[in-house]
């Protein structure tokens, strides 16, 4: 009995990151991502203190969107919109632009094969932000 459990573990565990894989595929790339998603994240800007913001983004499917939201830092708050491109990968991974010139932002994230969330982080040096965005529809 052990050496059949240990034989399906062992055969679990080889197959594991090859299902994981196969579920992980978003093969409609920029697509994926497409629809009204509610964000929020928060972090901290070194040298400067917490930040904080909540919005709502808009995604195309082509590779824009829009975010319209509330960011606060180090207790200043301000409100804006910004236009964005994005690009999503058949891994589900990607990155995305929101914002020109030197204020503007870049992120990588993970988008569910569904598009549902997508789990986001910037990657400007500085900054440690992570959050999330969930599609309203």
């Amino acid at each position: 009995m052990i050496k059949l459990l240990s034989s399906l573990a062992a055969l679990t565990l080889a197959l594991g990151p090859q299902a994981l894989r196969a579920q992980t595929q978003c093969p409609a790339m920029n697509a994926t991502m497409e629809g009204t998603y509610v964000m929020s994240g928060a972090g901290t800007i070194v040298g400067v203190g917490a930040i904080a913001s909540v919005g709502v983004v808009t995604y195309d499917g082509q590779g824009t969107g829009l975010v319209t939201s509330t960011t606060v830092v180090n207790g200043a708050t301000s409100r804006g919109t910004a236009s964005g491109t994005f690009t999503v990968n058949r891994d589900c991974t990607g990155s995305k632009t929101f914002g020109s010139g030197p204020s503007a932002t870049h992120f990588d994230f993970v988008i569910t094969p569904d598009g549902s969330k997508i789990t986001w982080i910037v990657t400007d040096p500085g900054v440690i932000m992570t959050g999330t965005a969930t599609r309203m529809r």
